[in-house]
């Protein structure tokens, strides 16, 4: 005999599922879906004790699934100085001055997600200005890239940085200007780390899970350091989503390999996550041709063959899945190459090894990914942030023959890749809604993609690529019970007013655990 339902929730059901693509209402049980179809078929489950949420005039799609983010970051963000929205230098300035008043001498002013690029005098404050506005502070402002920190002096001294190293920038006089660069600023963010206990870190944690809840995400894959996943994985019973790590280790950290493969918290996390080059905006991302606005430069590589091919082949051998950070075509080629070197030698049958980003390949890099069963987990709104609403912006930094390769979301898809949808949050704000609007209104119109192939980037592609396609993704019978509920069918509105459908309700395991307020 069939158990009585837990609950029932009717409205306009998008399953993701080819063969019953619409259904009007869902029936759960335990945190799972017992039952999608009409609301008749629904309801012979209905007992005495069956709650109902009737929502038939909104949308209900599967759970959204961010692919890649950094949660401490993230929540950081909310708890520092937000830097996303200034126009200019002066507006920066006013808004760190306003945090100096209430914060008391001697404690850190933290900003982030400053954008150089969409200020007025597009470049970064230097450590003058910075000490303009307190001595008594060590003021540290992080670009939303996370491949740039600006400084004042008492954070200099205080991040015991030599004038020496590479990284550090200087001016004519050979003096600091207070801006640290790549390869020196991922030692930066580590140091910054160091400034908080664990509790800071897991309210920061906790913090960014309530954005993504806001937004319809039900799972994040959370990219952080092995000490941090250690403490999320403790902590989940108070992280109300459902997560999935990637444990990230910084450049020349790799022999921290053997410690997680040691490790009884670590070891059953299947994804190690390594930078093999920085960013565009920061020049680091690694390219064949130099960079247009500046020809001395290729970028970097954090790594030569030899050392990225041992690492991915003992990773290999352990059994993890494997993501590596790419921009560059440069980056791309040898990681591409490597992987290929590695999975010749020790053949694996859907290892679905990972590339984050992805962001300037060229067509044969595409198809030998293809080849080889390489993912990639890709943030469509790097488009509109980092690379401006009609490329403008990286068309400055590197031409436009190599500007109309980037994020090639058709090309990609039709060689048959499995593509997954991020934010990289907090480079970019967690939103699905905008990154499935961002592939539809694409500025090369060569790679836009359908409404459905950009909704599965952030469903059911989002499950598979984290091997979780039997547990959510779709809605059907015996998966988790994870939905987000729209205002609007995103079929019945234009392209560019996808992003402005309003999130009704985020639910997870047949539990709302956020709506909206009216």
């Amino acid at each position: 005999m069939k158990q009585d339902l837990d609950l029932i929730l009717e409205g306009n059901v998008i399953t993701m599922v080819n063969q019953k693509p619409r259904a009007r209402a869902i029936g759960i049980k335990d945190g799972r879906i017992a039952v999608v179809g009409s609301l008749n078929e629904v309801k012979k489950r209905e007992g005495n004790s069956t709650k109902f949420i009737d929502q038939k005039d909104k949308t209900i799609l599967p759970g959204f699934i961010d692919t890649h983010m950094h949660p401490v970051f993230t929540g950081r963000v909310k708890l520092g100085v937000d830097l996303s929205n200034v126009k200019s230098l002066d507006e920066t300035i006013e808004k760190i001055k306003d945090r100096v008043k209430i914060t008391p001498p001697g404690k850190w002013i933290l900003c982030y997600r400053f954008n150089r690029m969409l200020i007025k005098e597009k470049r970064f404050p230097t450590i003058k200005e910075l000490d303009a506005i307190s001595t008594r502070h060590p003021i540290n402002i992080q670009h939303y890239d996370l491949h740039f920190s600006i400084v004042n002096s008492m954070a200099y001294k205080l991040f015991n940085i030599s004038i020496g190293l590479e990284g550090v920038h200087k001016n004519l006089k050979g003096e600091p200007t207070g801006l640290i660069e790549d390869p020196l600023s991922a030692d930066i963010m580590r140091k910054v780390e160091d400034l908080s206990d664990e509790n800071d870190r897991l309210k920061a944690v906790i913090a960014a899970t309530q954005e993504a809840l806001k937004v319809g995400i039900t799972t994040l894959h959370m990219k952080e350091d092995p000490h941090n996943v250690k403490l999320i994985i403790k902590n989940k019973d108070h992280i109300h989503i459902r997560i999935k790590p990637l444990i990230l280790l910084h450049p020349m950290r790799l022999e921290n390999l053997d410690e997680i493969i040691s490790s009884d918290i670590l070891r059953d996390e299947t994804c190690i996550a390594i930078i093999s080059d920085g960013s565009i905006e920061a020049r680091t991302g690694a390219f064949f041709e130099p960079y247009t606005d500046d020809l001395t430069t290729l970028g970097m590589l954090y790594y030569s063959d030899e050392e990225l091919r041992h690492f991915l082949e003992k990773a290999h051998r352990a059994g993890f899945q494997i993501s590596v950070h790419c921009e560059g075509d440069r980056s791309i080629e040898q990681v591409l190459s490597m992987y290929e070197k590695v999975l010749k030698k020790y053949p694996r049958d859907d290892h679905r090894h990972r590339i984050e980003h992805f962001e300037i390949p060229t067509v044969e890099q595409i198809k030998r990914a293809a080849k080889v069963g390489i993912t990639l987990a890709m943030q469509p709104m790097f488009i509109p942030v980092a690379e401006g609403s009609n490329l403008e912006i990286y068309r400055k930094f590197l031409g436009e023959e190599r500007t109309r390769r980037s994020n090639p979301f058709r090309s990609i898809l039709n060689e048959g890749i499995l593509v997954a949808g991020g934010s990289d949050s907090p480079v970019t704000l967690m939103n699905p809604l905008a990154g499935i609007q961002a592939c539809l209104t694409h500025p090369n119109k060569d790679q836009r993609i359908t409404l459905n192939e950009a909704i599965r980037l952030y469903t059911i592609n989002g499950a598979k690529i984290g091997f979780e396609e039997k547990e959510k993704g779709t809605i059907e019978e015996g998966k988790l019970a994870d939905f987000v509920l729209l205002s609007e069918d995103p079929y019945r509105v234009s392209p560019e007013k996808i992003r402005d459908i309003n999130i009704e309700m985020t639910i997870i395991e047949g539990k709302v655990v956020y709506g909206r307020e009216k």
